[in-house]
């Protein structure tokens, strides 16, 4: 989604899902859809997007699975979700100190 600001949208109880992205900033008319995908089958929500653009994906039995955009194949993770609570966050390491607490 190179960076882009994206919406991820669909209807309850559906597995099809519209993505969009923002293309003018501030510019509501200026989403762009991208892709309609699927239907995939067991698919909830999303709950994050990963560095090469792959969403990850809560399916019914609460495991998460990464969508591959280019493929459209699901590859589990290995992990599983809790039912209403799933969210993924980038983590980054700093080589820098940030300061700290003093012993």
């Amino acid at each position: 989604l190179n960076e882009s600001i994206a919406l991820i949208s669909n209807c309850l109880k559906a597995t099809t899902f519209h993505i969009s992205i923002l293309a003018e900033l501030g510019v509501k008319e200026s989403w762009i859809k991208l892709f309609i995908v699927g239907p995939i089958p067991s698919i909830e929500y999303p709950i994050g997007v990963g560095k090469k653009g792959d969403i990850c994906f809560k399916q019914e039995n609460n495991e998460l699975v990464w969508l591959d955009l280019s493929t459209l194949v699901t590859t589990k993770i290995g992990v599983k979700g809790v039912i209403y609570g799933c969210q993924i966050g980038i983590y980054k390491e700093n080589l820098l100190s940030t300061g700290g607490f003093n012993s």
